[in-house]
């Protein structure tokens, strides 16, 4: 099989559409993909955040992606979150969803997204990525997110990918990215460790380090759920994905209104859970309800300013 460039630009965030019984909500799903499909460069599914994938088990991953898969039918590179919270149960999602691929005859491009410090430590991860590569064919991306890693680990483990081993992964083939959360400067020694190879993407994780500086593969944003049009005219914007100069005043206007638009779209959800932006979805009945694996306090006061700033912007689902 031919393994395509990296996807770049646009990658969406996906909340995981959930019925009220646990079950995944294909309908629900397929609405919002058909929002959002239009718009994006790629989808991630699963994360350990926005997408539940923590409070998720293989199953209902692999329920996720089969639904996913008979929407999006190749229309754009998929991304999923295979880590667990051991190597082998790592290893064994990865299978399940890799037979969920063959017994789809799937032909589109697909990704397998890991956090390797998630459950294992800097020492050996090229040994482990040469492992798993000999059981699939499809490539791997992985996440840097230290913050993810303080909740789960002890004070003394390593929350990030050392830059040495960064950059012996970024040899392997095997390996065309990175999510990135984490501090600028940790950004760009990043940069320079994998600057050996062009075809390595960098993707920003956190949308306010893109809003401010773009990195040049493009963003993973949980904003992508709700503002999908304005992401992607943000998005295509900073790294010019048309091609063709832009300059004139009313365009230039018009990205920096939808640039503060973005933003305030962003202190409100930023550090919640999945469940203000799932209320929203709901309440404009692409999703069949709000149901999530994580509740928080203020949801409803959240979901309701969010509607009133996008009602603002003339921007509803």
């Amino acid at each position: 099989m031919e393994v395509l460039p990296s996807p770049r630009g646009l990658i969406v965030d996906l909340i995981t559409p959930l019925k009220k019984s646990g079950d995944i909500d294909g309908r629900g799903l397929g609405k919002h993909l058909d929002r959002v499909l239009p718009n994006v460069q790629a989808l991630l599914l699963a994360s350990p955040q926005t997408g539940e994938g923590r409070n998720l088990d293989p199953s209902q991953r692999d329920e996720l992606l089969e639904k996913a898969l008979v929407v999006i039918r190749g229309q754009v590179p998929i991304l999923i979150w295979i880590t667990h919270s051991t190597e082998e149960g790592t290893k064994e999602t990865l299978q399940l969803l890799k037979k969920r691929l063959e017994r789809r005859k799937y032909t589109g491009q697909v990704f397998w997204v890991d956090t390797p410090l998630y459950y294992h430590s800097n020492r050996g991860l090229p040994s482990l990525y040469k492992d798993l590569s000999t059981t699939v064919k499809e490539p791997f991306l992985l996440h840097n997110d230290p913050e993810l890693i303080r909740q789960i680990a002890s004070t003394f483990k390593r929350t990030n990918i050392r830059t040495s081993i960064l950059k012996e992964l970024s040899q392997m083939d095997s390996i065309h990215g990175l999510i990135f959360l984490g501090s600028l400067d940790r950004a760009r020694n990043y940069q320079k460790a994998v600057r050996a190879r062009s075809d390595f993407r960098i993707y920003d994780g956190e949308e306010s380090h893109f809003l401010t500086y773009p990195s040049l593969s493009g963003v993973v944003s949980v904003g992508a759920n709700l503002a999908p049009r304005a992401w992607q005219k943000v998005t295509a914007s900073s790294l010019n994905l048309s091609g063709e100069r832009k300059d004139y005043p009313d365009y230039l206007q018009q990205i920096w209104n939808q640039g503060e638009y973005l933003r305030s779209l962003l202190e409100i959800y930023q550090n919640s859970s999945a469940h203000p932006i799932k209320q929203v979805l709901s309440d404009k009945g692409i999703l069949e309800s709000a149901t999530s694996t994580v509740t928080e306090e203020n949801t409803e006061e959240q979901a309701r300013r969010i509607e009133a700033l996008m009602e603002r912007y003339g921007d509803y689902p």
